[in-house]
């Protein structure tokens, strides 16, 4: 008797969420005259994947498999890129060029990929600012986040690179800007961190502490095979 009152309370709850949620109503029959299976079902095909479950999953995974074999990625796009040398296996050599710390590699690919009807590639620009900062190249840098600016492309990934830029420039107005648009928008901690060093950095301790307590409640809350990549960020912060 328990176990067909468990099943009738979780056949309720997930038509329930089939109304709630707009899905087609043959999912409700599927429930209704198939116990059990019809519910185990509509949970793994409508449920678990807008959990975010697989996605954690996979980034998990992603990250055993670059432990393991570093270069792994590397390896593979520049075998691709050997064999089909086009704008998307340049791009992906490029990632995995910036991935393994080669950005001097990574630079001259990036600018390659900004040729002909690709001039004005978001990926390619973005990817070509960021290994400019890392090469200390951050006027340049801030050239290219204009040009993605002036083609409407201003989100917070191109916010965190020109702040990288403008902080190395002394720019700290403009710096500051971007790092607060930036923090709360990227879900990694990277950019959160780079803010709390910069407002260290200028003296705005006040500020600092506040972001540094919301980064701590991030930091909570993140999955527990990424907190070691997440401490390091604090750790950074701080330094």
């Amino acid at each position: 008797m328990p176990i067909l009152i468990l099943s009738f309370i979780i056949q309720v709850t997930l038509i329930i969420h089939v109304l709630r949620t707009g899905r087609p109503f043959w999912w409700i029959i599927f429930i209704l005259f198939a116990p059990g299976i019809g519910s185990a079902v509509y949970v793994v095909l409508e449920i678990l994947p807008t959990s975010g479950i697989f996605s954690t999953v996979r980034k998990a995974e992603q990250k055993i498999v670059k432990a393991l074999d570093p270069t792994r990625e590397l390896r593979a796009a520049q075998d691709a890129f050997d064999l089909t040398p086009t704008m998307g296996n340049r791009l992906r050599l490029a990632h995995a060029s910036v991935e393994m710390g080669d950005f001097a590699n990574a630079e001259m690919l990036y600018r390659d990929c900004l040729e002909g009807q690709f001039v004005d590639d978001h990926a390619a620009l973005l990817g070509h600012a960021r290994a400019l900062v890392e090469l200390g190249r951050n006027q340049q840098a801030i050239e290219r986040i204009n040009q993605l600016r002036v083609l409407g492309r201003e989100g917070a990934a191109e916010a965190l690179v020109f702040a990288r830029a403008a902080e190395a420039l002394e720019q700290n107005q403009e710096a500051e800007e971007a790092y607060a648009f930036a923090a709360p928008r990227i879900p990694t901690m990277e950019a959160q961190a780079r803010y709390i060093r910069f407002l260290r950095h200028v003296g705005k301790d006040v500020e600092a502490t506040r972001e540094l307590q919301e980064f701590d409640i991030r930091l909570s809350r993140v999955p527990r095979h990424f907190q070691s990549d997440a401490r390091k960020w604090r750790t950074f912060a701080v330094a």
